[in-house]
């Protein structure tokens, strides 16, 4: 008999955090005292996910995720399956997805930046992160194939149609493609994604990372999908101290003079319960010398 699940998880982020401009604070241009930060760390949110058996190694594979929950009122932002909205077949062959799901710029590369997806990020706060190629770490309409996993190595192609880009303003369908390479301690990727209008280009970005068991060290180059946005390096280190982890980061976009250093730190009180403290520095030498800073505290739960 064909078997099948469907499966509720989700993500809850709550705490404090301020952001600061030249020492003043974001607030009618006064210093301000730190105020609630919903999702400081990663995004609140909820999903279903589920599978079915087919039978002869093939199923048939969905996911719905929505958009950001504010923890104070509970609203969505934006459309509220917004992160995940796909049906696909898996098997031997590898998987496939279509619909609405995370960039190739997610799935290949999120995991060189050791805090996540945190408003910390030292590569986002730089312009050098692929994850948030085009503003967002999501593409609709998306066509995607994933190979199987051949001893540590995993490719993929993608196919974005235009319908998407139209609507989104800016016109063409566009192509993604990805290599990630795992072999014990060692990862390796590249992921590119092509131009969308004629005044971007093709996207493209290469990191690693190696686990040395008392820290874990990555670095990488990232060509961003735009002139203006920059291309940059990113390196970083993070170390586990039992239940207790911390890390620096640190990216330079060598195109538009900006460079962020992060320091973050956590406990994990479980395997799904840890309280974090995200930090970053932000300085900008290309109009003019300005810096910024964000902080963020708070408490992350998973189920």
């Amino acid at each position: 008999m064909a078997q099948s699940s469907v499966t509720m998880y989700g993500v809850v982020d709550f705490g404090l955090g301020k952001s600061s401009v030249n020492g003043l604070g974001l607030d009618n241009g006064k210093p301000g005292s730190p105020t609630a930060s919903q999702s400081f760390h990663t995004p609140t949110r909820i999903g279903v996910r589920g599978t079915e058996d087919l039978g002869n190694g093939l199923k048939a594979n969905f996911n719905f995720e929505s958009g950001g929950i504010t923890g104070d009122d509970g609203s969505v932002a934006g459309t509220f399956w917004g992160r995940e909205a796909w049906v696909g077949l898996s098997g031997n062959f590898g998987s496939t997805r279509l619909g609405r799901t995370s960039s190739f710029g997610t799935q290949g590369h999120a995991r060189y930046d050791f805090n996540g997806i945190s408003q910390s990020s030292a590569m986002d706060n730089a312009g050098v992160s692929p994850v948030t190629w085009y503003g967002s770490s999501r593409r609709n309409s998306v066509l995607q194939y994933v190979t199987p996993n051949m001893g540590g190595l995993e490719a993929g192609v993608a196919y974005v149609f235009s319908a998407d880009n139209v609507t989104a303003g800016v016109g063409k369908s566009s192509m993604q493609f990805r290599v990630n390479y795992e072999n014990g301690p060692m990862s390796v990727g590249y992921v590119a994604e092509t131009k969308r209008t004629a005044a971007n280009r093709t996207a493209q970005a290469l990191a690693g990372s190696y686990d040395f068991g008392v820290a874990k060290v990555q670095a990488g180059y990232v060509v961003s999908e735009s002139v203006a946005r920059g291309k940059g390096w990113h390196t970083g280190v993070m170390a586990p101290f039992g239940a207790f982890y911390a890390g620096l980061q640190y990216a330079r976009n060598t195109a538009a003079k900006v460079n962020a250093t992060e320091l973050f730190g956590g406990y994990n009180l479980s395997k799904r319960t840890s309280i974090y403290a995200d930090y970053v520095r932000r300085t900008n030498n290309g109009y003019g010398y300005t810096y910024s800073y964000t902080y963020g505290v708070g408490i992350m739960h998973k189920f």
